[in-house]
């Protein structure tokens, strides 16, 4: 069987179409070398996921952020950091986490949202952000304190 002559046809692109091609490509790499340098979690995906994006040394330390809170109920307990909890992630905590040990006031959000997502729940009257520190030998836990960076006493 002899192939068709008019399936083997090339068709070549107008000058424009390239030239469209060519700006859109450029543009994207430029976007990702922006955000690859000067990029946090928001502008995913042409900023780079930090919170993945870490290497540990065998010997070194790895940190996790939390928040705590007392409630209405006499408990202490962990506050949900993502959207069904209270619509806060914890990437988000340790992006600000900084700001937030200058200026503990910076928890209103979280008490804020937790009454406005969750009012028939027990609500916050005091927020800890705590900080476990793990200690690492030959990428081994060796040791684990625990810290807490920053308390806030809910006003209504």
């Amino acid at each position: 069987m002899t192939p068709d002559p008019d399936d083997a046809r090339v068709h070549r692109l107008s000058r424009g179409a390239v030239l469209w091609r060519s700006a859109a490509a450029g543009a994207v790499l430029v976007l990702l070398a922006i955000g690859s340098a000067w990029g946090h979690d928001p502008m995913f995906p042409v900023g780079p996921m930090v919170q993945y994006a870490k290497w540990i040394p065998p010997d070194g330390v790895v940190r996790s952020t939390m928040v705590w809170a007392d409630t209405t109920d006499g408990r202490h307990v962990r506050v949900r950091l993502d959207p069904q909890g209270v619509g806060v992630r914890r990437a988000d905590v340790e992006e600000q986490l900084t700001r937030i040990v200058a200026h503990p006031e910076l928890l209103r959000t979280i008490s804020s949202a937790q009454r406005r997502l969750h009012p028939h729940q027990p609500q916050f009257v005091k927020l800890y952000v705590v900080q476990d520190v793990i200690q690492l030998h030959d990428r081994v836990p060796s040791s684990r304190t625990t810290h807490t960076l920053a308390t806030w006493v809910v006003r209504p």
